[in-house]
């Protein structure tokens, strides 16, 4: 039998299911064959006879699950259980413990390394009996499953990972490793970032002079290539290489220079006695600081404290001792003896080392006919062989003419290159140098390098006066 029901009782029965389904979705909690849902319970379903039924999945099915949700219920018909996800990984509640049986003693940690470089991580536990390596690469966990590429995995179900070949891409990648023992459910260790450390990035605007100007030569460089020295009581001339003849000369010996000839002395010295080499007259008009350079070589003897160099010149008809440093090889050694003048004192064995003595001529009246002398003393009177020898000796106007340059310091070894007839006194390998310029002009470059290698270099052009 069919009824047939009018428009009104059509409207009547669609205004009551409209009501039932709206009143049902905002509802604060919903019962299915019962009108008094628990109110602890959004939805709650009641039946003597029917049951719930989840969705069911083979094992490999819930697997492929993407992003499951913490909480996530399946029936997993591979094992006849009921699965759940806590976040992490699937737990089974078929004979699952209210707490892991195992534990994980030793977690894995951070690790940083260069591109191209190999890493590792580990975990220990001393009930574990297997272990999975996942990966998190921005989105969701992945188990390892493969050795893949960029990076290649290996013992990927140990306790420990390896991984080869990093690339830059891999940066802020996090590992986990989920470990099983005999008794369910698996722990899961902490997860742990793979940081790619990167090379250096290019320096800051190199810091300064972009035009300089080197001294400016008084004399000519004395490199004692053949005997050039007057020997006597009296010098007669104030325009020779002159030494006295007294009490073992300071003499020239043709080999064993920086290279070639120098002069010097060799032997043991009478007690407490020096000698001195002077130089002839230089015409230091218009400066205001001159420098006399040269290559030394000495003797050293621990037990002879007092041995050493001191320097001084002959200017407005007296001596003076009006030095302002001293270094050798760049570094400032300068001795101050007090009324005896300064030097250096005679702390090591030294061959060839560089020297530079500096003398500040600003108040004197006649600058046109300076003496220098170099006086070495050996305060000792016993059988060793004290030695020193000079060569290559000039003199030139504005000290060292040192010239610092840096770049911001941000923790790398830097290196740097300089003109070619330029030298770098001090400083390589940090972010300031002190160079001494030639006569060349061009670049002076600065590289920075870390652990992973060099970063992109810095320049400044710098030119010199004429």
């Amino acid at each position: 039998m069919i009824f047939y029901k009018t428009k009104n009782e059509i409207k009547v029965i669609l205004v009551a299911i409209f009501v039932f389904v709206f009143s049902s979705l905002y509802s604060q909690n919903v019962g299915i064959n019962t009108n008094t849902p628990d109110s602890s319970a959004l939805l709650e379903l009641q039946s003597n006879e029917l049951g719930f039924l989840p969705p069911r999945l083979t094992q490999i099915q819930r697997d492929a699950i993407n992003n499951p949700a913490t909480g996530l219920i399946i029936y997993n018909i591979s094992e006849n259980c009921i699965n759940y996800y806590d976040g992490a990984l699937w737990l089974s509640l078929c004979g699952s413990a209210s707490t892991s049986g195992i534990t994980i003693d030793t977690q894995p940690t951070n690790v940083s390394e260069c591109a191209g470089a190999n890493a590792s991580f580990s975990v220990s536990s001393s009930d574990g009996i297997s272990y999975q390596w996942q990966v998190n690469t921005g989105g969701n966990w992945q188990n390892i499953e493969s050795a893949g590429a960029n990076p290649v995995y290996s013992n990927y179900t140990t306790a420990t990972i390896n991984l080869s070949g990093i690339v830059a891409g891999n940066n802020g990648w996090l590992y986990r490793c989920i470990v099983t023992g005999s008794t369910p459910p698996p722990v899961v260790s902490n997860a742990v970032t793979l940081n790619i450390l990167p090379l250096p990035s290019q320096p800051s605007a190199i810091t300064g002079e972009t035009y300089v100007c080197g001294s400016t030569p008084i004399s000519t460089t004395q490199e004692f290539n053949s005997d050039v020295l007057t020997h006597g009581t009296n010098p007669g001339s104030n325009n020779i290489w002159f030494a006295p003849d007294y009490n073992n000369p300071i003499a020239y010996s043709a080999t064993g220079g920086c290279p070639n000839g120098h002069v010097g002395f060799a032997g043991s010295w009478n007690n407490y006695w020096g000698n001195f080499l002077r130089l002839p007259e230089m015409d230091c008009s218009g400066n205001d600081e001159v420098s006399i350079s040269f290559d030394v070589s000495h003797s050293y003897f621990l037990s002879h404290t007092n041995d050493w160099c001191r320097f001084y010149m002959w200017a407005d008809a007296g001596y003076k001792h009006n030095i302002t440093s001293v270094t050798i090889n760049g570094t400032d050694v300068t001795y101050d003896s007090g009324t005896n003048g300064k030097g250096f004192k005679f702390t090591e064995v030294r061959t060839c080392a560089q020297v530079v003595v500096t003398f500040d001529i600003s108040a004197i009246g006649n600058k046109s006919n300076i003496l220098f002398y170099l006086e070495p003393s050996c305060n000792y009177n016993n059988s060793n062989n004290f030695y020193v020898w000079f060569d290559n000796i000039s003199v030139s106007s504005g000290g060292s003419s040192n010239f610092d340059y840096s770049v911001i310091d941000a923790g790398h070894t830097y290196t740097w290159q300089v003109p070619s007839d330029w030298t770098i006194d001090s400083g390589q390998g940090s972010n300031l140098i002190s160079v001494t310029p030639g006569t060349v002009a061009g670049d002076i470059i600065v590289t920075p390098s870390n652990t992973c290698g060099n970063g992109p270099s810095q320049s400044l052009s710098v030119s010199v006066c004429p």
